[in-house]
Parts: structure tokens; C-alpha cells; sequence
């Protein structure tokens, strides 16, 4: 594995970025909420609930006038680091890789800011759950695979790449598409996901639509239901909201309140979907069943919230469930429901496997 220097500041932003998402969440996870910051010249003392913590610090820049200039001298040659500049987050996160990847403050002096390194250096969480966390959070403008070898190179793994896939030598293997993570290996993948759901999620559908061919849903947000043609009243999850081509998951829009969508980031995390980590993708049909197996909601509508943004909302209610296998409808519906189209890279023996044992039903054998 060759890691060439940086020559660039997004070479620096790239080789820290994994391992910062790492420090943050540990920041995050021992400090709690931090309730204000104080400085010294070399200490920032950390209030929380639970009291304070002081931290050594190291003073990396100063900003006087709107302009950063650098407290020391920098080995890489980048002309960013020689010289005085905009400040910017690109210089911010620059100066945490300059720095062991620390977390990075702007503290206020009488003449300006300094920007200060704080001391705080936790133990590396796992490989896994590091890597699907930094590369949810990894700007599109950076380099995925330069990212990649730096973080193997901090932890001391060794790496095979393939056109497609880095494999660590520790077991863990991040697939790319189009130059960009996709997935951390070692839980379900997304097709797998969608395959659980396809043809549970397309009867439900079915049903909805045909017993509400209006379909109108009006939302009350805050306490997480709604009404179905004014006749019946359902617990309503909003999964996410769709603003032009922009996917935005319910749990990072600060428009929301907390709600059971966390639990897609939770799943994200845990098999290393990624794109129910990062807060906003580009919007997909089939991302909405993705929620459906996760979140056990299985009926889902769009609502509109203003003119530029629709809601997408999961529904559930006794009279959104599907009638039992001996029901007379049953048959007809399972027999239009399989002649749902299977997206590509959807294994359809796993979809029409799940859909048997969550409809409590045997299926005809497939055609060929």
C-alpha cells in the first residue's frame, strides 16, 4: 500500500477525514453535551452536565482581520499552508490532519480567534463501525479511495483494491460505485433489504390503494398521526422528505421532531448501509422500501408539506393490514403482487422466500 504525501488541501481533508468521524464520535460519546468552552493559553476547559474537563491545547492559527494565518510552519507543499487565507472549513479540517486529527475550536481573543488543537486522543473504535460512520459523513469532493488508505495506513491494516471494492486485512471490505462508498461489509446489504420487502411492501400497496383510491393523508407532525380519507386514523412515521431531486432523511431534518425514523440511521450503522447514514442522497423509488422492513410499517403515501417539499410517510393502522391466507381476496392478490417487476440486483428467490413467511403462505414455484 503507497500512500502518496498530500499536495493539496483536499489531500489533507481526504486523509483525515475517516479518522476525525471517528475522534467526533467519541467527543461525543465522553463529553456528552457540552454546555460551553473556556480558554486559556494553552487550556480549553470543557463544561458539560457532568462538570468540566480541562484539555491542553495547541494554538494552530490565528484569525485577525478575516484572514487565517498560520501560528507554524507546515512541512507539505501546499501553498494554502504558506500563507495567509480565507477562513474556512476546508482549512479547519486541513488543520485537524496537520494535528493527529484532535478536535479543532475557534476560541475568541481580544484580537481575533485563535484556532486551538484540544489534547484529546481516544482509543480508535472498531474498523467497521469507524469506517461506515466517516464514509456516511464523507464530502462527495474528496477522494473516497485516498480517504481509505490513509485511514488503513493510521491503523497499521494492509489493503487489496479491486475497480470496485477496498479490502482491509483485518476482514472488513468497503464496496464503491462510481468511485463512491456504497457499503461496509459484514451486515445485510441493501439488496437484501429491498428483497425482504418487494412483494410485502407491493400487496400493502395494493390494498391501500384499492380500498383509498383518494389517498388523502393529512399529517398532525407532533404527535405522529394521521387521517385517511377522514375515516380512519393511523400512526404515521415521516421517513423522509423529498425537496426537488433531494432525499433528506426524517432523522437529520431539523424541521422534524425525534421520531422512530432514527431507527433507519441505527440500521445504516449497524450493516453498513450507507445511505441510510448520510443525512442526504438523491432521491430513489426504491429507498422507501428500504424503511419498510426496518421500521415494521409496511403502507406507505407522499403528503405534500409546501410547494417545494413532500413528505414521505409510513402508515399503519388495522385496517392497513393485509387479510389473513384463508381470506377469499388472498389468492387473486398474491397472484398480482408476484407479477411485481424485480429491480435489478434484487435476488428474486429471497424476495419471493420473504414474502411466503411474512404472508404465512406457499408460493407456486417460480417461472424460469
Amino acid at each position: 500500500m503507497h500512500l502518496p504525501a498530500p499536495t493539496s488541501l483536499d489531500d489533507l481533508r481526504a486523509d483525515g477525514a475517516l479518522l476525525q468521524a471517528d475522534v467526533d464520535a467519541t467527543w461525543v460519546g465522553v463529553m456528552g453535551r457540552v454546555e460551553g468552552l473556556e480558554y486559556t493559553e494553552d487550556t480549553a476547559r470543557v463544561h458539560t452536565r457532568g462538570g468540566h474537563r480541562d484539555l491542553a491545547t495547541t494554538e494552530v492559527a490565528r484569525i485577525i482581520d478575516a484572514q487565517w494565518v498560520w501560528s507554524q510552519e507546515y512541512e507539505p507543499d501546499i501553498p494554502e499552508l504558506h500563507s495567509p487565507q480565507p477562513p474556512s472549513d476546508e482549512l479547519l479540517r486541513a488543520a485537524r490532519t496537520l494535528h493527529g486529527n484532535v478536535p479543532v475550536f475557534l476560541a475568541p481573543f481580544p484580537d481575533g480567534q485563535r484556532v486551538v488543537a484540544v489534547d484529546f486522543r481516544p482509543s480508535p473504535g472498531p474498523v467497521r463501525s469507524a469506517l461506515t460512520l466517516g464514509l456516511a459523513q464523507l464530502p462527495a469532493d474528496l477522494d473516497a479511495r485516498r480517504a481509505l488508505l490513509s485511514f488503513a495506513a493510521a491503523r497499521g491494516l494492509g489493503v487489496k483494491e479491486t475497480p470496485e471494492t477496498v479490502e482491509f486485512s483485518d476482514g472488513t471490505t468497503v464496496t464503491l460505485h462510481d468511485a463512491r462508498p456504497a457499503a461496509v461489509s459484514g451486515g445485510l446489504r441493501m439488496a437484501d433489504v429491498l428483497a425482504d420487502a418487494l412483494y410485502f411492501s407491493a400487496e400493502h400497496q395494493l390494498l391501500f390503494e384499492g380500498r383509498f383510491p383518494d389517498g388523502r393523508v393529512s399529517l398532525d407532525i407532533a404527535t405522529g398521526r394521521a387521517t385517511v380519507d377522514g375515516l380512519i386514523n393511523a400512526g404515521a412515521v415521516i421517513v423522509a422528505t423529498v425537496t426537488g431531486d433531494t432525499w433528506t432523511w426524517g432523522w437529520a431534518d431539523p424541521h422534524l421532531p425525534p421520531s422512530p425514523a432514527a431507527n433507519l440511521r441505527r440500521f445504516g450503522l449497524d450493516h453498513g448501509i450507507l445511505d441510510l447514514v448520510r443525512p442526504r442522497i438523491p432521491a430513489r423509488a426504491e429507498l422507501v422500501d428500504l424503511c419498510k422492513p426496518v421500521l415494521d410499517m409496511w403502507t406507505h403515501a407522499r403528503v405534500r408539506l409546501n410547494a417545494e417539499t413532500e413528505a414521505i410517510v409510513l402508515l399503519s393502522a388495522p385496517e392497513l393490514s393485509l387479510p389473513g391466507p384463508q381470506a377469499p381476496t388472498t389468492q387473486q392478490a398474491v397472484t398480482v403482487t408476484l407479477g411485481t417487476v424485480v429491480p435489478a440486483g434484487v435476488d428474486k428467490q429471497r424476495a419471493r422466500a420473504a414474502y411466503a413467511q411474512r404472508r404465512g403462505i406457499s408460493l407456486p414455484p417460480a417461472a424460469r
